[in-house]
């Protein structure tokens, strides 16, 4: 990751920050109004309204390191390191860091929905097949991110004992 920027020239914006006098972005589901701190909600939506935007929200969770990883990986592959300071103030450097590596280590084809991004955070130091094999593991056995890098420190003492 590249050092920190200079800070802007007066009157220009953060790179992270709309331009002065615009709003910021937001992105409207229904009666739902989703902003960078909350949601609006116009009205009195109906119970079966609120479930579309909630599994929305609960879905970007869960989902938003890997797309910030995967985001970061192809943006320095395309622009070099430069392209950090494009998040420069919105996450510390370290945790875009993990995302990135996370992301990188761990291929799209091993990544299971089901579980958390920091289980993977868990397997992303062993080779494709031990994170292919320890991930359906911990996804049949319902094991915690804690259990699984258990389970993956000792798997990655087998691999290195020696072999009989």
């Amino acid at each position: 990751m590249s050092e920190a920027q200079p800070p802007p020239k007066q009157g220009q914006p953060r790179p992270n920050q709309p331009p002065p006098n615009q709003p910021p972005p937001q992105l409207s589901v229904g009666p739902f109004r989703f902003t960078s701190v909350g949601v609006r909600i116009e009205g009195k939506p109906n119970l079966a309204e609120w479930k579309g935007p909630l599994q929305f929200a609960l879905w970007l969770q869960k989902a938003g390191p890997w797309w910030i990883g995967d985001l970061l990986n192809a943006g320095e592959g395309a622009f070099g390191e430069a392209f950090y300071a494009m998040c420069e103030g919105a996450v510390s450097g370290d945790q875009l860091n993990r995302y990135a590596s996370v992301a990188r280590r761990v291929p799209i084809r091993n990544r299971r929905p089901s579980l958390s991004w920091s289980a993977h955070a868990m397997v992303a130091r062993l080779d494709d097949a031990g994170q292919r094999r320890l991930l359906a593991l911990a996804e049949k056995n319902g094991w915690s991110s804690e259990e699984l890098r258990v389970q993956a420190r000792r798997f990655e003492a087998q691999q290195r004992a020696p072999k009989p």
